[in-house]
């Protein structure tokens, strides 16, 4: 089963449709993904993660809902008082602290970490945080454009010029994560940078089971659905009929004015 969140909107004259869908997948039998999505209740601030959870027996899914939990409540409480950069930063910090903490008292739990990212909206400036390879897209008019780079090994070799793009999407190695949130590591830091989004243009937060599995060309006719939420649940159904060989989570921003 998989949970699928509200469409919401940022009042006025300016307006974002927000939908999420959080699904186990069909190969594993739980779930480590976790999605928040936050809606303008006028403040004009908007939010949405992703976090998909690694670690063993159930802890990879306790980091993700841990690091889902810190960051939305700190960003939601502080967000008048600093800069989006500043209030992302510290958020990711203060939940690879807590994941870190929360491994350190239950040895089931040691080193459980997550991959996470983060987009924060103030009307049609966006703020892109992300640490590990889950992913952001933009989507507009048939176009995809992937706003993270994966913080992965293999991604590195590619950077350095070493293997290929298409070298890289099958490496043995792909998913194993350079950074992360808790897992012990120190290279927990969010690469942060900021987009705007137009009217008609799409944003599309997603973990590595949709973007492993669901070709460009698919997630570019499905999020050009006209309802944000039924955009969400046919990128999840067409994951899980290639397979759905891990959980899947994606959230979609649309703004529609």
């Amino acid at each position: 089963m998989y949970k699928l969140f509200k469409r919401s909107h940022v009042p006025g004259s300016f307006e974002v449709q927000m939908a999420g869908v959080c699904d186990t997948g069909i190969a594993r039998d739980h779930n480590e993904d976790a999605i928040a999505i936050q809606e303008d209740d006028g403040r004009g601030f908007y939010l949405a993660i992703v976090c998909d959870g690694m670690g063993g027996h159930n802890a990879g899914e306790l980091a993700s809902a841990l690091a889902v939990a810190t960051i939305d409540e700190y960003l939601e409480k502080n967000f008048k008082d600093k800069k989006p950069e500043e209030l992302l930063q510290e958020a990711f910090a203060l939940a690879n602290s807590r994941i870190d903490e929360a491994a350190s008292t239950n040895p089931d739990a040691e080193g459980m970490g997550c991959t996470c990212v983060a987009v924060v909206g103030v009307r049609e400036r966006l703020w892109v945080a992300h640490a590990g390879d889950s992913r952001v897209y933009k989507v507009s008019r048939g176009d995809v454009r992937q706003l993270t780079i994966d913080h992965t090994m293999v991604q590195e070799l590619v950077a350095n010029g070493l293997i290929t793009n298409e070298q890289a999407s099958v490496h043995p190695y792909r998913g194993r994560i350079s950074r992360c949130l808790g897992h012990g590591k120190n290279k927990s830091d969010p690469e942060i940078n900021e987009f705007f989004i137009e009217p008609n243009e799409n944003i599309l937060l997603c973990s590595d089971g949709l973007s492993d599995v669901v070709k460009k060309d698919d997630i570019s006719s499905l999020v050009g659905m006209r309802d944000v939420r039924t955009a969400c649940r046919r990128l999840v159904e067409t994951a899980n009929r290639a397979g759905g060989p891990d959980n899947i989570s994606v959230v979609l921003m649309r703004r529609v004015v």
